[in-house]
């Protein structure tokens, strides 16, 4: 098919997305997944549907992808739309590469012209915002998720079925949960998030049952995933991990630099405890609560949960 749009995601739900973006820009959209469910993704105003595999996600390789995404570009291909996940990010780069192309990450929107892609973004972690035009088609594009809802179309794509091929020369020994929770920390509507001020790994337990009284997920600085790992990549919020934007963010003993907003910045309610009453984290929580976590937590807890059983 020759479109003007091609979309890929490994993630239905994040396809859904890319393509509501591309049919309100474009006439003709090709939307591309290597996911192991597709029920529904055909009705979301694509033209035509490239299901490849399906792909067990610990399957996929980044080189399989970039070919699978490569055969399906034409001459009237202006742009190739990913979204922002590190997955997403990677095969982004690289295919950008094999194409000598213009390649643009974690944009929140984009304007498909005549001979150029423009797009915006957020910079200096997330202080200022970029509007860049991308001249050298077709553009690659990865955008951030949840930035609107998926619009289900009365037109049903046609469906192609085609087989993967993995490319990459590693081989895969074995696949270990990384753990974390349950819901995507991106879709939560209540995150639990902690940083350095706890001292210890026991003491998560602490924030954990919190969450659970809550209902919500549990989310952290960088220094508890990527420097101490008591928590996963998956669980780590900020510029070079998770962007989310739930009903309600609690912020637990975490100072709040620049690098972490840039990931938080969206929520709608901030409750941030911190017992330094000049952490950066309070200039951008809608409720602030100065004193010791070990003390404020444990407190929290009992009054949520007599809440609960009252």
């Amino acid at each position: 098919m020759m479109a003007s749009v091609v979309c890929y995601s490994e993630d239905v739900s994040r396809l859904a997305e890319l393509i509501t973006f591309a049919k309100a820009t474009s006439q003709s959209v090709l939307a591309i997944t290597t996911s192991i469910v597709q029920e529904g993704i055909a009705s979301f105003g694509e033209d035509e549907l490239i299901v490849a595999g399906p792909v067990e996600p610990q399957k996929l390789d980044v080189e399989g992808v970039c070919e699978l995404i490569k055969k399906h570009i034409s001459s009237d291909t202006k742009l190739v739309l990913l979204s922002a996940t590190k997955f997403g990010k990677e095969v982004a780069s690289r295919l950008g590469a094999k194409l000598d192309t213009a390649v643009s990450n974690d944009c929140k929107s984009f304007v498909l012209e005549q001979n150029s892609v423009k797009v915006v973004r957020m910079v200096l972690s997330g202080n200022g915002v970029s509007t860049e035009e991308l001249s050298k088609l077709p553009a690659i594009v990865s955008l951030q998720s949840g930035l609107l809802v998926p619009k289900p179309s009365e037109k049903s794509a046609n469906v192609i079925r085609v087989g993967y091929t993995a490319l990459s020369k590693s081989l895969t020994l074995e696949v270990k949960s990384k753990g974390g929770g349950v819901v995507k920390l991106e879709d939560a509507e209540k995150i639990v998030a902690v940083g350095r001020g706890v001292q210890k790994r026991e003491d998560l337990s602490m924030i954990e049952k919190l969450a659970a009284v809550l209902g919500a997920a549990v989310g952290c600085s960088r220094p508890l995933a990527a420097d101490l790992g008591w928590l996963s990549d998956d669980q780590w919020i900020g510029l070079s991990g998770k962007k989310v934007k739930p009903k309600l963010y609690i912020a637990i003993g975490i100072s709040g630099q620049v690098q972490h907003i840039a990931g938080m910045r969206d929520s709608k309610v901030v409750v941030a405890i911190n017992k330094d009453p000049n952490a950066p984290i309070f200039a951008n929580s809608d409720y602030c609560i100065v004193g010791d976590l070990y003390s404020i937590v444990p407190e929290l807890i009992k009054a949520l949960s007599e809440k609960e059983s009252g």
